[in-house]
This record gives structure tokens, sequence and C-alpha cells, in this order.
């Protein structure tokens, strides 16, 4: 369905590459001038901090890639993804690369540098200690009281509500699940994985589309606001939801109700049932805490972000705005527009007092 009414909208890649002065790999692997905006690292770097990519560094795997933790000799950690090194993620590499050099927020990864020596495809980030959202709350059991799950979910609402309405030009991450929310040491949440992105230009009618096969759309503004910004609404609303109740987004049924394959459609029997409490539908471990009106609060947001239509979801604005009042009683005052950082064409030094920054190229 949207790649068809995206159909309507087609233009070619070169009025595309024009209107985003958007580079392309095109196989030499030369990216000119982003070192304004990015550390380009050296490939000899990166191989020693990772210990040529051994197996024993690897954090984490995925469709696109290979994430490896990177000891420099200082004894700084860091992250440095690896592309699989395909024309079919040359697309997502430079997605990524190009919104993450230029987007600087205190709830998104911070992009430190890139290296694309030898037809190689590596982004360097800061290392997440704690991992990734999904893997702390589906995987070995933790005790995760309200107000830190709370603080997760405002952090991650500031975040999509800054990218849709806030900063300088209007972006959509189009991939947000608990697997793209890393969490540092003080389980700060920080928005990963860009590879999906759907950049706006400042016109705010056409917009920027990199999809699987490379391809590039430009699609009008009522295609934006309900296929695109909306779905991020939808997917933020599984994170809420994954938050409150501790169950997969898929399979969240347990096995006397397999019928319900997904978490939205397990939410939407459970909390429809006629002798619905509070406590059929969430973490049990929150039941009794003395939290439950904003639990209560927080599980009817999500229930409207995951409405079957678009036009019956809040926008970002709407959702960061009611969730964030709730994190006022523990002192967590954020402002939807205000990044914590300064959008700029310099954005460098965030990583030069520790990144060896390759000079020869």
């Amino acid at each position: 369905m949207v790649l068809h009414r995206l159909q309507n909208w087609v233009r070619t890649k070169e009025e595309t590459d024009e209107l985003f002065h958007y580079p392309t790999l095109n196989h030499n692997i030369e990216i000119p001038g982003l070192e304004i905006l990015v550390n380009r690292i050296s490939l000899a770097e990166l191989c020693k901090a990772t210990d040529n990519f051994s197996t024993d560094n690897v954090i984490g795997m995925g469709k696109t890639g290979t994430m490896y933790k990177a000891t420099l000799q200082n004894g700084l950690f860091l992250a440095v993804k690896r592309f699989n090194n395909s024309l079919q993620f040359e697309s997502r590499f430079l997605s990524e690369l190009l919104a993450l050099s230029r987007l600087k927020h205190d709830n998104i990864v911070p992009l430190l540098g890139f290296c694309t020596q030898y037809n190689q495809m590596l982004l360097v980030y800061k290392h997440m200690s704690n991992g990734n959202l999904h893997d702390l709350l589906h995987g070995e059991p933790k005790i995760l009281e309200w107000p830190l799950r709370l603080k997760i979910a405002i952090g991650i609402a500031r975040a999509l509500s800054w990218l849709h309405h806030g900063c300088n030009f209007r972006l959509v991450h189009g991939a947000i699940s608990s697997k793209s929310i890393l969490l540092d040491h003080h389980f700060e949440p920080k928005i990963s994985n860009f590879g999906k992105t759907i950049i706006s230009n400042h016109g705010g009618v056409m917009f920027k589309y990199a999809n699987e096969d490379d391809s590039d759309f430009l699609v009008n503004s009522g295609v934006w606001e309900s296929d695109f910004v909306k779905d991020d609404v939808f997917k933020f609303g599984i994170v809420l939801l994954e938050l409150l109740t501790r169950r997969e987004a898929i399979n969240a049924g347990s096995s006397t109700s397999s019928s319900y394959n997904n978490l939205v459609e397990w939410t939407n029997h459970v909390s429809k049932s006629p002798n619905f409490v509070l406590g059929d539908a969430i973490d049990k471990s929150l039941c009794g805490q003395g939290f439950d009106y904003e639990i209560m609060e927080v599980l009817r947001v999500a229930t409207e972000c995951v409405q079957p239509f678009p036009n019956q979801r809040p926008t970002m604005l709407q959702v960061h705005e009611r969730i964030s009042s709730l994190g006022e009683r523990y002192g967590m005052i954020t402002s939807a527009y205000d990044s914590g950082y300064s959008i700029n064409q310099d954005t460098t030094s965030t990583g030069d007092e520790i990144l060896p920054v390759d000079q020869n190229h």
C-alpha cells in the first residue's frame, strides 16, 4: 500500500540527489565533504581497536551488519558498526551516516566517526554500556522500577517529537523498536538504527525515501504525515506496551492465548474484557506499588498510538506532553524542542578528544 502510493509521486534519482545533495558511493566509497560534519577514521585504527574485528568483540548482529566493541589505547570503549559489503546496504549506510552526522540530541545515539576505506562501510558510535531496551526487558530478568521505565519512555518520546517537529529539517526514523533503543550508563535512552530514515526537504512538500533497492521517491505531504510520521507513532506505541507489559512485540500471547500473535492484538483483547483490571495488562511487578494512575495514563497513550487508522493516532508532540507531565513528579522536566545540543555544521568536536582521526585521506 505504501509503495503503491509512493509510486504516484516518483521522480528521478537525479532530481532527488539534487534536492537533498545526497551522495552516492559509486563503488569507490568516496564521500567528499562529510569530514565537516563527522570525523573520518582510518581502517587501520578501527582494526586495531577491534582486534581485527574479532568475533570475541561482537556485541550485536543484524540484517545490515555486525556491531563490534572497540577499545582505544586510553581504555575508552566505542561501538563500531560494520555494514555487510553489499550494494543492497549502501542506502542504509548513507542514510544513517547523513542523518546522524547532522542530528545532535540527548536521546539520539552520538555518531563519532565513519570509515569507507577499501570498500568498507563502518560507523563509529559511543558505546552504550547498558545495551538495548529489548534485551533489558526480555533478556535475563531484572527488576525495573516504574520511574525508570517512565524515564525511558519520556526520553524516546522527546527525541521522536524533536525529529518530527523540532529540528531544522523534518525526519522520520522508520524503524523504531525496543531493539533500536540503546541505554547509556544512566539508562538514558538513545535512538539508534537510522538506516531507514526518511528526510523531508525544507519546502515541506516533497520527501526523500531510500528503500531496499536504493531507489528514491518524492512524496506529498499527506503521504508523509499518514504513512511515515504516524507509522513512527504506531511503533512507539508498541515500545510503550513492551515497557508496560514486558511482553515481546511478536508472539506476545501465552500458550493459552496463542491466537493473539502480537502485542497490540493481545493488549486490545485484554483491555476490552468486561472484567478488565489494570493488573491483567501490565507487568505484575508494577502492581500495588502506588503508580497505578501513571501506568494507566501511559497505557491509554500507548493504545491511542496503536490505533489502526493513522488519523486516530496522536502526534509525538502530544504524546511527549502527556507522558512528560507524569515525569515531573520525579524531576524529569524535558522540552520537546530542546535537543540538549546545537544543530550546526561543525560537529567534529564530538569525538576529537578520543578518536584517532584519519589525517591522510
